[in-house]
């Protein structure tokens, strides 16, 4: 499913909350999913860290979107 998809912003954190939240998951939840702890999310969601390669592949996968997508990136 592409729920989200019209309102992702060009800003990854807000992104992965937006998506996080449209799925009707916790933090917690996708966390587990992700294999990294709910602080580590957290971090990523406010925008004080961000998540690496494999670990955005692996949001981005959970999801069914491009890192395109997830990242906020336009493609011309």
């Amino acid at each position: 499913s592409k729920k989200g998809y019209g309102i992702m912003t060009s800003n990854i954190s807000e992104n992965i909350r937006i998506l996080r939240k449209n799925s009707g998951m916790t933090q917690e939840q996708l966390a587990k999913r992700l294999f990294i702890t709910r602080q580590a999310l957290s971090n990523y969601e406010n925008g004080s860290r961000l998540p690496n390669l494999l670990t955005a592949i692996a949001i981005a996968n959970v999801f069914n979107i491009s890192l395109d997508i997830l990242s906020g990136r336009k493609v011309k």
